[in-house]
């Protein structure tokens, strides 16, 4: 699940994610910040950046194994009017390593399917 908490700007929304849960562990949680950024010139790319934040108003629940994101994000650089290049950028912890260290081969078909989402998505 994804849900917007607050927009606490024009470019910047505080969201509440919620994922299922692996083999063997809770379901995780995520309270984090998206940032976009409109390139100021054709060659320079257009940013999207996420990074967990902590709100009081959701404290982590019995329910969930609240994880981080301590960086991560997108760089779409515009290559002709239909088509570009998506760079993705994710630091990892120790928390969600078990998501990228089960199936890189698995990891990497849900970054292209989940690349695809959003180009339905933008379409």
């Amino acid at each position: 699940t994804c849900n917007v908490l607050q927009a606490v700007n024009e470019d910047e929304k505080i969201y509440y994610v919620t994922s299922p849960p692996m083999t063997g562990h809770k379901p995780r949680d995520f309270v984090i910040l998206v940032s976009q950024r409109q390139p100021f010139k054709p060659s320079e790319p257009y940013i999207v950046a996420v990074k967990s934040v902590t709100l009081t108003s959701i404290p982590p629940s019995s329910e969930y194994c609240r994880s981080e994101i301590l960086c991560a994000g997108f760089q779409i650089y515009s290559d002709s009017d239909s088509s570009c290049t998506v760079c993705y950028f994710h630091q990892l912890t120790s928390a969600v390593m078990p998501y990228f260290a089960a199936n890189l081969t698995g990891s990497s078909k849900y970054i292209e399917d989940t690349a695809l989402e959003c180009i339905k998505f933008l379409e």
